[in-house]
């Protein structure tokens, strides 16, 4: 049924209307002076008249009466008007005051018109593609994005950082046999057919971004994927890995984390190669062709990446906790932070020559290879087999700039912040980074049509473009470094889209608070331009429309980890078991294998920019923060669940930390099943009220409820700042939030309770108690907010 409020303005339209009248168009030619003397006769007369009713009255009727005359007379007016005005609710009162009248409905709508009207995708990625080389976006992308903001009507604001940040020289990699030079690998990507952008002559070799600058010539030993484990494996076997050359592939962990514990293991040097084997199904050796002509890897593909420690500390490693704003900024040695032994990304194409004179030396390690002529064998190469590795990179403090567009609401906090960024590592970069700075900029494009119409959000809306953040997270941590006590107050949801168009399966990553509204919009958004087909639809059919943990991989680390507001993480990948694998930070990243792969028409584009926008428009636009607190404690009652089980084995005879553990599980039990969906309901319930249509005379009923929605907003805000510690995480202070964080050991997937857990593994008794008080403490603070 519909609300009264939203006729209101038609209403009052048709009363104008029928209020208005016609001269006839004799009329409109009668003598000037007649009208005027008509005119004035017709005044005259109406004063004459008040003035004797007036005479008569005071003649006829004392002072006193006619004050209760007047009083009464007011009395049946307002009681009048109460009877009869249009009913309205808090939730129209909000926008009446400010002066909008679209509804929740007509602000979607035309949003989504916009977008379904226009896609403009396409012309974005192509415009951005080419802008990037050595980690930083470049001034033709940052014109670029500051420029249609502008043409949008924005005002753009521009915040500079200074980083100590590397741009590449040069990589080399030879293999040597008695010191001479019988193979040198490339070191860069093959150029092929029908992909313009391996043509560019902006092409450069592949680079780890903060590797430590060095010139090795050494004996090789392969590594596996370079994990402790494989190392610890390597020593049981009695494999000399000391002062070698450490060949690793990628997968499994963070590239930063392989360098360091092949340095903690004695290694000289790395080098990183991704395996085709751990493409799964997809390869050219279950028959599919490589990219261009197929789905599989292209042999020459090289995976650029950072090596930095950003799991543990992400951001500017000379600045660690606090922002490179000002260009006087202290910067510290970086020690403990990089790498402090070189490491080059390489091809298996370029590694087959290498990798292949290891075989039948050592032993067999890991799942298995697809490298020609490798049978996975551990090494080491013989004495007169060694590689020579050159890295070079020029590191500096360079000026990088975030673009910041705001869209101030009716109320000033409760900000909804959406971030893409706009720089690779590699030239091109289709899918990372232009399909989500693309995707930005139409959200954008279908915001500035509603403040045309005279839109305004309840809540702020806050878009940001950010550079830097393929060398470590270092535009996104600047920036919630400088302004962390404004983000912990103002800020309530982070969005992030990052490499979002480069396959075609939906996957989500967010914060348990936010499956509610995720879960509506996907339900609300057109898949691929089908009317008869919502996103939801696509998500439940390809993966049962699951919302998974957070990693550490992306600009929302810094808003989730360090400053506690909820995040999600959105993208259409090709994560799957038949769908054609990504060449992620490679030049082969191109507009061309996006087309050919994904979307030609870039309607997933279009599609992800309106699931987007609905997702914060439901945010914003409704007075109530609907956040799933019950579905966020189950979460955390889950987990930790997991680890008490574990508790007794790891401390069998420890009857104290049993009886602290059995503690913290029984208050986290009652916060999950009694204060959650207690505080649930009665925010059902307030929902509810705000849109309930009230006559004047209820104006209380409106009091009351915005009292308890002021209240309840607030709790909401708090939920995730409760689980913010002061210490942060053992090794990892940066990491302050308790229930999730990047593992310790792979960086590349969440960890739930991290603290308890490292303690746990550790068997640190004394970290274990520690967690066990924090956890304890904090879900009383949760108990007694939810109430």
């Amino acid at each position: 049924m519909a609300d009264p409020d939203d006729n209101e303005a038609e209403a009052t339209g048709l009363q104008h209307y029928s209020g208005e009248t016609t001269r006839d168009s004799n009329e409109e030619n009668m003598n000037d002076s007649f009208t005027l003397t008509s005119r004035h006769r017709g005044r005259s007369d109406t004063i004459s008249s008040i003035v004797s009713g007036y005479e008569i009255m005071k003649e006829h009727m004392d002072k006193e009466k006619f004050i209760y005359l007047i009083l009464a007379s007011l009395l049946l007016y307002v009681g009048f008007v109460s009877a009869f005005a249009p009913r309205t609710s808090l939730s129209r009162d909000f926008r009446r005051f400010h002066s909008s009248r679209l509804t929740n409905a007509e602000v979607y709508r035309i949003y989504l018109n916009s977008l379904q009207q226009e896609n403009k995708a396409k012309e974005h990625v192509y415009r951005y593609a080419g802008c990037m080389s050595n980690g930083l976006s470049d001034s033709s992308a940052f014109k670029y994005t500051l420029n249609e903001f502008l043409d949008m009507g924005y005002k753009p604001k521009v915040e500079e950082y200074y980083p100590w940040t590397g741009e590449l020289v040069d990589t080399d990699v030879s293999l040597l046999k008695n010191s001479e030079v019988v193979y040198r690998a490339s070191m860069i990507e093959d150029k092929i057919k029908g992909d313009p952008a391996s043509h560019a002559s902006r092409r450069q070799k592949g680079f780890h971004q903060y590797s430590k600058n060095g010139d090795v010539t050494a004996r090789y030993v392969f590594c596996n994927y370079g994990s402790l484990n494989d190392y610890k494996l390597l020593l049981k076997k009695n494999i000399d890995i000391e002062d070698k050359i450490h060949i690793v592939r990628s997968g499994k962990l963070l590239p930063g984390l392989k360098v360091k514990n092949a340095e903690l293991y004695g290694a000289s040097s790395v080098i990183i190669y991704k395996d085709p084997f751990d493409d799964g199904k997809v390869t050219e050796k279950n028959g599919f062709l490589p990219y261009p002509y197929g789905p599989a890897r292209n042999p020459s593909y090289i995976e650029r990446d950072s090596v930095n420690y950003f799991s543990d500390t992400p951001g500017d490693p000379t600045t660690p906790g606090y922002s490179s704003k000002d260009p006087d900024t202290e910067h510290m040695p970086s020690v403990g932070r990089v790498p402090r032994i070189p490491s080059v990304p390489m091809s298996a194409k370029d590694v087959q020559p290498i990798l292949a004179k290891l075989n039948g030396r050592g032993f067999q390690i890991g799942p298995g290879s697809d490298i020609t002529d490798f049978e996975s064998f551990t090494g080491p190469s013989s004495s007169i087999d060694k590689i020579h590795l050159h890295n070079e990179l020029t590191y500096k403090i360079k000026e990088i700039s975030s673009i910041e567009v705001n869209i101030p609401g009716i109320f000033t906090e409760g900000e909804i912040i959406i971030g893409a960024h706009r720089d690779s590592l590699a030239s091109s970069s289709a899918g990372d980074a232009n399909s989500g700075s693309a995707i930005l900029l139409e959200i954008a494009r279908g915001m500035s049509k509603l403040l045309k119409h005279g839109w305004k959000p309840l809540r702020p809306i806050k878009l940001i473009s950010w550079d830097g953040e393929r060398s470590g997270l270092l535009g996104s941590t600047d920036y919630a470094e400088a302004h962390t006590a404004i983000l912990r107050r103002r800020a309530l949801v982070y969005l992030n889209l990052d490499n979002a168009v480069s396959g075609t399966n939906f996957h989500c990553k967010a914060n348990p608070l936010l499956q509610d509204v995720i879960y509506e919009a996907a339900k609300l958004t057109e898949f691929n331009g089908h009317e008869d087909r919502s996103l939801y639809d696509h998500w439940k059919y390809t993966s049962n429309a699951t919302i998974s943990l957070l990693d550490g991989l992306s600009s929302y680390a810094s808003f989730q980890y360090h400053l506690g507001v909820p995040a999600a993480h959105f993208q259409f990948n090709s994560n799957d078991t038949s769908g054609a694998i990504y060449h992620r930070n490679s030049i082969f990243d191109s507009p061309a294998w996006l087309e050919k792969f994904t979307n030609s028409d870039y309607k997933l584009h279009n599609t992800m920019a309106m699931f987007v926008g609905l997702t914060t428009l439901m945010l914003s636009e409704n007075e109530l923060t609907r956040f799933n607190t019950h579905n966020y404690l189950k979460k955390t009652y889950d987990w930790y669940v997991g680890w008490y089980s574990n508790l007794s084995s790891a401390f069998p005879q420890d009857y104290e930390l049993k009886n602290l553990a059995k503690r913290v599980l029984d208050l986290l039990k009652v916060a999950t099943w009694e204060d959650s969906v207690q505080f649930d309901q009665q925010n059902n319930l307030l929902y509810k009220e705000c849109r309930e249509a009230l006559p004047v005379w209820a104006f209380y009923k409106k009091i009351k409820s915005y009292i308890k929605l002021q209240r309840s907003n607030s709790k909401s805000k708090q939920i995730d700042q409760l689980f913010i510690t002061h210490r942060g995480l053992k090794d990892r202070e940066w990491m302050k939030y308790s229930l999730l964080a990047p593992s310790k050991l792979q960086g590349s997937v969440g960890e739930v309770l991290p603290g308890l857990h490292e303690g746990l593994v550790d068997i640190d008794r004394n970290e274990v108690i520690q967690w066990l008080t924090i956890l304890l403490s904090q879900f009383s603070n949760i108990r007694y907010l939810l109430q």
